[in-house]
């Protein structure tokens, strides 16, 4: 099964070799607001394996690295990780990156303490929503924190991802695999397409 659409897939193909990464419309050069808040708070801290799915051209990663947890981030796309491993050396930052499917990622069995996708879920097939909870879950040892930023339906209509609903993502991450730690909308920082964007972010612990 593939997770996302051919076209999507297309684009992120070739995307990261062929564009300038400021001109892409979902980079800011930050990493998400809500991560730097649990390295803050202590939630995420030194010594924890991470895995960061879906994780583009490494801003996440390398951020976390930094900050002393053992992370891998996870990539469709050949180029995302080459431009991830080349931020990586540039801040010296002990972070790794593969090649590998979000549904099929080729690591262990219970290896991370906390799994993060930033942007990810919202992009997927309705039939990848199953099987993309159920590799988090493999992912993750039990009592493991899941990290979930996605597009909330509170955003204005425009450009990009369709919009995902509570409903949507409490019914893929279900009770019977994952506890809800908590699960809200925040504003995040706007882009020149999307001036209020209003995105979910979520907590879940693995059973």
């Amino acid at each position: 099964m593939k997770a996302f659409t051919q076209s999507w897939t297309d684009t992120f193909s070739s995307v990261y070799s062929e564009e300038p990464l400021a001109k892409l419309s979902w980079f800011n050069a930050s990493p998400g607001l809500e991560l730097i808040k649990r390295v803050i708070d202590g939630t995420l801290k030194p010594g924890q394996r991470l895995i960061d799915l879906g994780s583009g051209p490494g801003v996440d990663a390398v951020f976390l690295s930094v900050q002393g947890l053992d992370v891998t981030g996870v990539d469709l796309s050949a180029d995302a990780v080459v431009r991830a491993r080349r931020w990586a050396e540039l801040a010296g930052a002990s972070a790794d990156f593969i090649q590998g499917d979000v549904l099929d990622v080729p690591l262990p069995d219970h290896s991370a303490d906390v799994v993060t996708d930033s942007f990810v879920f919202h992009n997927m097939r309705d039939e990848a929503r199953e099987p993309y909870a159920d590799e988090v879950h493999r992912l993750l040892k039990p009592g493991g924190l899941f990290l979930l930023n996605s597009f909330s339906d509170h955003m204005v209509e425009g450009t990009g991802p369709r919009r995902i609903t509570s409903e949507e993502i409490l019914g893929t991450f279900r009770s019977d695999r994952f506890e809800c730690v908590g699960l809200y909308v925040y504003r995040n920082v706007p882009t020149r397409t999307k001036p209020d964007q209003l995105h979910w972010f979520g907590e879940f612990r693995a059973r």
